[in-house]
């Protein structure tokens, strides 16, 4: 095959992971993980030039730091990591467009960011958070993920309904799937219960993530999707919260930037806050014994599933899920001290082999879980650039890596693709004992904030210059 033609076959295959990169792979976790780290990377590399390309013509955001630094094309998979956004980028407009509920303003930040255009998009009539992100989600591709940390800065990152489809269906695949041995034809399209203890729907990721679970797992049959918050989860009410923790942070709880139509809601919030816990408990002992002999995909808190296992092994019960299902655990310990056995509890309670890890993020499409070592598989369309700490340079693509976690994922179809989080990973390029070929990661996952007393001072491989040009595009409203 002479280099014109290789190059060629690589582009269609770029170009078919860019599209639908599960489809691509047969829907089949084992074709997944099985393709040659050379030639996954390969192809990576051809995606890159091509996201490249497209994406500079439809976000000028990306254009403008693009131009800054003199960037067209990407030689090495490295190279994109002066084109990565920060993550704090989706949170970076003026807050006074929010206590001003300037949602117009706000549209037109959103539109520097996403290859949609929403030049035509009509907010007027919006006067709150949620409904600004419902107009969106109804009269566009974009499905909005929001989330407010500590900061009290509430991030809008332009999700699409296909990147949210596109999630859930590699979840899917990885947890119904056993690797090395290929699917049944029709295994994707068999129906699961899904358990979990959060909102029913909601704009921030975890609560939105039941209305692709409903398509994706549950087949369209509602009485297979069980939540234990029957309720939307308000954007309004998590910034609010969001801006109060901020101002007493600061010691100037008086002084809040939220308009008084919000703040009237704050009762309304500390009560859902107060009874969330207490639901989430019953919920969970009230499904478990309906759902024996049931198909399940229970995705939660870890904490949670181990006081619900522990309190059922002692008074001498267990569930009885169906072979094939999944629990799935996340979250932390959220104040408790896990004893050592903890996800051995869980897995005894719920009958399954094994609790599952899992790690992802908003700002990316994908969800990994753990495989039988504990690592964590990228899957091989995500391309894994690990940039040093303290310098924001990449580091080698060889051996064992710690470093600040960021990546590429040429199917994101909402934004640019390209992310740096405030993750501190450590990624092994070696080969991993379970047999599968992709980049594998560390269950132990840091947040640098964390480690650095609560600020994470991010400093990427973008030029600060050409950083503060996009940025300054960007907020010029």
């Amino acid at each position: 095959m002479d280099a014109m033609t290789k190059d060629t076959a690589v582009e269609r295959q770029a170009l078919a992971w860019m599209d639908d990169p599960l489809q691509a792979f047969g829907l089949s976790q084992t074709q997944a993980h099985s393709l040659p780290r050379a030639e996954a990377e390969a192809v990576q590399l051809a995606a890159l030039n091509l996201r490249l390309e497209q994406r500079r013509e439809q976000i000028v955001t990306l254009d403008k730091l693009a131009q800054a630094q003199g960037i067209t094309r990407f030689a090495r998979i490295e190279d994109a990591a002066p084109l990565l956004f920060t993550h704090d980028v989706y949170k970076s407009y003026p807050m006074s467009l929010l206590a001003k509920q300037r949602f117009d303003q706000l549209t037109k930040w959103l539109s520097r960011l996403t290859p949609y255009d929403l030049s035509g998009l009509d907010v007027s009539g919006c006067q709150s958070i949620d409904q600004w992100l419902e107009r969106l989600r109804d009269t566009t591709e974009l499905d909005v993920a929001t989330s407010s940390g500590t900061s009290g800065t509430m991030s809008f990152f332009p999700k699409s309904q296909r990147d949210y489809r596109n999630s859930v269906r590699m979840l899917r695949m990885n947890l119904t799937q056993t690797f090395g041995t290929e699917p049944a034809p029709a295994a994707f399209d068999e129906p699961y219960h899904v358990l979990t203890p959060f909102y029913r729907d909601g704009h921030n990721t975890v609560a939105r993530l039941p209305h692709y679970f409903l398509d994706v797992f549950c087949k369209g049959d509602v009485g297979r999707l069980h939540t234990a918050l029957p309720y939307k989860a308000s954007a309004d009410l998590m910034w609010m919260a969001a801006r109060l923790r901020a101002a007493q942070a600061k010691g100037d709880a008086g002084r809040v930037d939220v308009p008084e139509s919000l703040l009237a809601r704050r009762t309304e919030w500390e009560k859902l806050q107060a009874e969330m816990p207490r639901l989430q408990m019953a919920f969970i002992a009230e499904m478990v014994p309906q759902l024996t002999g049931k198909q399940v995909m229970a995705l939660g808190i870890t904490s949670m599933f181990f006081e619900i296992a522990h309190n059922g092994l002692e008074a001498g019960a267990r569930a009885a899920f169906a072979p094939g299902s999944a629990v799935v655990g996340g979250g932390g310990a959220k104040g408790m001290i896990l004893p050592d056995d903890a996800e051995e509890q869980i897995a005894r309670f719920f009958g399954v082999e094994r609790m599952r890890g899992s790690y992802g993020m908003t700002e990316q499409n994908f969800f990994v879980n753990d495989c039988e070592h504990d690592r964590y598989h990228m899957p091989p369309w995500v391309s894994v650039i690990l940039l040093d700490g303290e310098t924001g340079q990449p580091l080698p693509r060889e051996g064992v890596q710690t470093g600040r976690a960021s990546f590429f994922d040429i199917s994101q179809d909402g934004a640019w693709g390209g992310i740096v989080s405030g993750d501190r990973i450590t990624v092994d390029f070696t080969p991993c004992p379970c047999g599968r070929t992709t980049l594998h990661m560390d269950k132990t996952i840091q947040r640098f904030s964390e480690l650095q007393g609560g600020d994470d001072k991010i400093t990427c491989a973008a030029t600060p210059g050409a950083q503060a040009e996009a940025l300054g595009f960007l907020n010029s409203l």
